[in-house]
């Protein structure tokens, strides 16, 4: 099996099932914090790869969870999906790299106190 038909099943699957169109919605949702906040190529791949995992792991919590926070606004059953895909993965870049800040805070502020006991 050479590339091209990877990728051209990779490609059926993800716009032919659901778990596909969820997944893609999730690289929708980080590819906007991409966008919006751009710190370098491996920090884009990072959040791509979060978001597309986060909404495609998280969906059977997610789906549910905005359908019900989203009540008052009248979204179609078979868009919920990709609408909650794209909040979950922007969700999920959004905490990973809240984490991953707080932990460089962290890290520079014991360097710091490391360097004033020498």
């Amino acid at each position: 099996m050479g590339v091209m038909e990877l990728l051209a099943k990779g490609w059926d699957w993800a716009i032919s099932s659901g778990k596909g169109e969820i997944a893609i919605a999730g690289i929708a949702g980080s590819a906007v914090s991409v966008a919006l906040e751009w710190t370098g190529v491996m920090s884009g791949v990072r959040r791509i790869f979060v978001g597309a995992t986060t909404a495609f792991f998280l969906s059977p919590v997610g789906v549910p969870l905005f359908q019900w926070a989203f009540g008052a606004i009248d979204i179609p059953p078979d868009q919920a999906a990709g609408v909650s895909g794209f909040v979950t993965g922007l969700s999920g870049v959004i905490i990973v790299e809240t984490l991953l800040t707080a932990l460089r805070i962290r890290k520079n502020e014991l360097a710091g106190d490391r360097h004033e006991q020498n």
